[in-house]
């Protein structure tokens, strides 16, 4: 959303601070002789009747929410728009008139969040394989009524509203735990993370040094109040091994 915060409130207040202005913007707009800066030591940038003109629409692009209504506007460039935010899923379910999978090694993309019967498993993954292979991983969870989600912003919106059952199985690994608990508690804390059984052998017989490593420095301090997920990340450090979720995906 480029510079469109700053249009705003110089179209509300009429005049700003010459530093709070940013430098590509004062110059696009002194180029087109919509602004005026005026003082000495404390410089002002004083929208004339041209900027009214120019952004008479500006608080309508800033509840724009398709490209099809900037296009309208005659304004798609101070905000950025992408169409696709959206969900991407994968499973064994029925959506509406739709059943996964669509098709082999694919996924779909859908713009609004769907209606879910509530029987219908939710397992958040990190990481686009696997979404793709997800029926090669169904054996973890279950096998049939079961929706795979990919973890984004429309994600975070579908886990804030629904009832149901939600598993988040993202990599093994301390920043996995951090996004599970940072950013997938907040919204929705009876959404459990999908640790193992057997992981502390998983971890010592496939994970990766390097891996742990990388993340320790960040998240060394890293606590919960959730017994299990604590014992999860004593396990991590432990071992000194990380694990991502790929190597869950079977022979494709």
């Amino acid at each position: 959303m480029k510079y469109l915060k700053t249009l705003l409130k110089l179209k509300e207040n009429r005049e700003l601070n010459y530093s709070s202005v940013p430098v590509g913007l004062l110059q696009e707009l002194l180029t087109e002789g919509l602004v005026t800066v005026v003082g000495s030591k404390r410089k002002k940038v004083i929208a004339n009747q041209y900027f009214d003109k120019v952004y008479s629409d500006i608080e309508s692009i800033d509840k724009a929410t398709s490209r099809k209504e900037l296009a309208k506007l005659k304004d798609t460039k101070h905000k950025k728009i992408a169409p696709q935010d959206g969900l991407y899923i994968n499973g064994r379910c029925k959506l509406g008139s739709v059943c996964l999978p669509i098709a082999k090694d694919s996924a779909l993309f859908i713009k609004d969040i769907p209606l879910l019967a509530k029987e219908t498993l939710i397992v958040v993954v990190e990481n686009f394989e696997n979404l793709l292979y997800c029926n090669t991983t169904l054996k973890l969870f279950r096998t049939d009524d079961i929706l795979f989600v990919y973890r984004n912003k429309k994600m975070l919106e579908l886990i804030s509203i629904v009832e149901n059952e939600i598993i988040y199985f993202g990599d093994f690994d301390l920043a996995g735990v951090a996004i599970y608990l940072n950013e997938i508690v907040p919204r929705n804390s009876c959404i459990k993370l999908f640790i193992p059984k057997n992981i502390e052998k998983l971890l010592y017989e496939n994970g990766s040094s390097k891996l742990y490593r990388k993340h320790f420095s960040k998240y060394k301090e890293l606590q919960t109040d959730i017994k299990e997920v604590q014992n999860f990340i004593d396990t991590i450090h432990k071992m000194q091994k990380s694990l991502e979720q790929e190597y869950f995906i079977d022979e494709v």
